[in-house]
């Protein structure tokens, strides 16, 4: 029993290990880079902290993705307010967890030696994908419940048990309603291993039964909810709340394409996904062909089907509303687990003798090589080695932060575009519910931009920062000429985001 509990310490140890190290390399909100540019993670990070000083998203701040993911950057926001390194730790737990996860799936298949030499092969997979980012994502943080889940359905299948058990259910309907208040489009795994096991139950005359199981998923998913209701009810921003969240999304976000051109375009942006990032597309192909067509991993057809099933509708609910951001397809990884189980059993196969006898040198010669091809080819490579021209390199960020410290008055409205980090860098809050300009047309949602023109017109703010594209498809910047009347331009610079050039302006009140 003693050695069973040691053996669990240094599970969790090893996952933690390869957590911190790989995500000490790819994602922008660790220690090794200067800071985290990305427009999503600061938006969600200048929400949580205003959540640390009372204002309420949605009701103050506004904008789209769930509360539970503003709260993870609350937390973050706890560490420190001035920059994301309290995030970067949450992701080291975040990726641990999945990879203990990870490491569960693989022993339903692989011995002990095998299921660890795997994890760090899976890490790279992940971190050196467009997908991965700059760090922080919602589906990033999403991935340990899509990781626990997938779990208990292999190792469901891989049992005696003819039907799931309550807790099973329970655990799943947790796991659900965390990503449901996280990033509800991605909850399409667990609304296909619900509605598969309800017709499980159902063919196999349990009618009873399959009712209960429903409620009892349906339950565990409302316990979720729980926190938020006290929470929304106690600030009086309920309405606010369902309104952003659930109707706004619903309203403005979906493509207005015919149903059938919708499917086409999940399709093709699979498929375009998987030939792009072949590190991951044949680890996951490989797994889905021998799920299918061969009895490695499983022999019954229930169990093939209903996994292929889960697979398609996450896929699905992700991608039907017709965009197809690079993070997106992040959450789709775990199932890559399949591809690297069928690699780990030709290795054990094939290699027996050489891998038990060097096991250990083995994996950790693998792993460190790992590490340094992932220093290499994470998306953000390029700025993990630009780290040490800071000085002659100043990130725009920070130079328009030293100009507005000289100011008593800081007081600050990203104008026309995504929150770029200028809130963090000046540590500053918004002074209006519209921070920001969120990815919707203005035609489709003017609300958004005229709020912000109202903050220039009625000089709410000492500061005004523009950016635009520095080539040929660069937009006009709307109501520029009403900038001009009220604010005058003190500052700009040139800086590259995501592969384009981009010029920021600062402008301050006349």
């Amino acid at each position: 029993m003693k050695q069973k509990k040691m053996g669990k310490i240094w599970l969790y140890l090893l996952c933690l290990l390869i957590a911190f190290l790989f995500i000490t390399i790819a994602s922008q909100n660790s220690f090794l880079y200067p800071l985290n540019d990305w427009v999503d993670g600061n938006c969600f990070f200048t929400i949580g902290r205003g959540m640390l000083h009372g204002i309420v998203p949605y009701r103050d701040l506004f904008d789209q993705k769930g509360p539970l993911l503003y709260f993870i950057y609350m937390l973050g926001a706890l560490f420190t307010e001035k920059n994301m390194l309290g995030v970067y730790f949450l992701e080291v737990i975040s990726f641990s967890i999945f990879l203990y996860f990870a490491y569960r799936t693989c022993r339903l298949f692989l011995e002990e030696k095998m299921s660890g030499f795997l994890l760090p092969i899976l890490s790279m997979m992940i971190v050196t994908l467009p997908a991965f980012t700059h760090g922080g994502s919602a589906e990033e943080f999403c991935l340990p419940f899509l990781m626990g889940s997938l779990y208990s359905l292999l190792k469901f299948w891989k049992g005696k048990e003819e039907i799931p058990s309550y807790r099973m259910l329970l655990l799943n309907g947790l796991s659900a309603g965390c990503v449901f208040f996280i990033k509800y489009t991605m909850l399409g795994f667990w609304f296909a291993l619900m509605m598969c096991f309800f017709f499980l139950m159902i063919g196999k005359r349990e009618y009873k039964r399959a009712i209960l199981s429903c409620l009892v998923f349906l339950g565990g998913m409302l316990l979720t909810l729980l926190p938020w209701l006290f929470y929304f009810s106690m600030t009086g921003a309920w309405k606010d709340f369902f309104e952003t969240y659930l109707i706004f999304n619903i309203k403005y976000y979906p493509n207005l394409e015919p149903w059938y051109l919708r499917i086409l375009g999940v399709i093709n942006k699979t498929s375009s996904f998987l030939i792009k990032n072949l590190g991951y597309g044949i680890p996951l192909i490989i797994g889905m062909v021998s799920l299918l067509f061969t009895k490695d991993l499983y022999d019954r057809r229930q169990a093939k089907g209903m996994i292929l099933t889960c697979f398609l509708f996450l896929i699905f609910f992700v991608l039907i509303g017709g965009k197809g951001y690079r993070y997106y397809y992040l959450i789709f990884t775990p199932f890559a687990i399949l591809g690297l189980i069928c690699l780990g059993k030709w290795i054990s196969e094939n290699h027996k003798p050489f891998f038990r006898k060097k096991s250990t040198y083995t994996f950790f010669f693998f792993f460190f090589l790992l590490v340094e091809i992932s220093c290499y080819g994470v998306p953000n490579s390029k700025k993990l080695w630009e780290r040490k021209q800071e000085g002659r390199n100043q990130p725009v960020q920070w130079y328009f932060s030293s100009i507005m410290n000289k100011s008593k008055d800081r007081t600050l409205l990203n104008y026309g575009s995504l929150d770029a980090g200028f809130y963090l860098a000046t540590e500053t809050l918004p002074v209006d519910k519209y921070f920001q300009k969120v990815n919707i047309d203005d035609e489709v949602y003017p609300l958004n931009i005229e709020s912000q023109k109202r903050v220039i017109e009625e000089e709410k703010v000492q500061y005004v920062i523009t950016r635009e594209r520095v080539d040929k498809k660069a937009k006009q910047i709307p109501y520029l000429s009403t900038i001009s009347q009220h604010y005058r331009i003190i500052a700009s610079k040139d800086q590259d985001y995501e592969e384009k050039k981009f010029r920021y302006v600062l402008w301050e009140r006349k």
